[in-house]
């Protein structure tokens, strides 16, 4: 099963199939994480740094594409569902039970449709042996989005503005239901991404050397408003 959607497979990354809608994540180079766009670098590496404080050996990545968090752990075994490259649903995850110490979905949930984001939380959380840990664009960068959608007419864009952003309070709940706490810290620079992600859709080739300048000097640049919430969720023992 594949879909035609607006980003590429990472160079530098192999996945192996494990079973039906479930494949491995390789780094077969490491140095092509230098490549990746800069609004995807920043994430990623805010969702590794979080996977490295909880010191999970095995990571199941919902949703993340190509696997290039495997970029940012080295040492981690990581696995991953996606419908575009295994196959594989957030709505029916094709794995046991608390199967993976650690489950991530990085800029996934903006893009299931609101009415089915209880039953993507809900199977995040039964795989989940110990953590969940989310990465989305906050309600805050709104106004941002549908700029972003006016200038480029990107079909993942669109979906964040016509879908709506998710309610950070509302996923906290959710989780809290299924057992999980935890807290959400807001991230990166909103007035960097408009720009850079303007230029990447409409001109690719132009946007190249910009995401590798970006990456390697604005990583970790403050904001006045967040563009993602990162939340760190832990599985409640008693």
């Amino acid at each position: 099963m594949t879909f035609k959607i607006p980003i590429q497979m990472s160079p530098g990354l192999h996945l192996h199939m494990k079973c039906e809608g479930v494949h491995s994540v390789s780094v077969t180079n490491p140095l092509s994480m230098k490549n990746l766009p800069w609004d995807r670098y920043v994430r990623l590496n805010a969702v590794a740094k979080a996977i490295l404080n909880f010191r999970a050996s095995t990571v199941l990545d919902v949703g993340g594409y190509d696997g290039a968090i495997g970029y940012f752990l080295p040492n981690t075994k990581i696995d991953l569902v996606d419908p575009a490259t295994t196959g594989g649903s957030i709505l029916q995850l094709p794995v046991a039970d608390q199967s993976y110490e650690c489950v991530i979905a990085v800029d996934v949930l903006e893009h299931i449709e609101p009415t089915s984001r209880k039953t993507a939380l809900s199977e995040l959380c039964r795989v989940a042996q110990k953590y969940v840990i989310l990465n989305y664009p906050c309600q805050d960068s709104k106004e941002a989005q549908t700029l972003a959608l006016k200038l480029t007419g990107n079909s993942l864009i669109r979906e964040h503005v016509e879908w709506e952003l998710p309610d950070t309070e509302w996923v906290l709940e959710e989780l809290d239901d299924y057992g999980f706490s935890g807290q959400y810290k807001g991230h990166t620079s909103i007035a960097i991404w408009l720009g850079q992600y303007a230029l990447q859709t409409l001109s690719p080739e132009a946007a190249v050397d910009l995401n590798q300048h970006l990456v390697e000097h604005y990583s970790e640049e403050p904001q006045s408003k967040p563009l993602y919430h990162l939340l760190s969720c832990e599985r409640r023992t008693n």
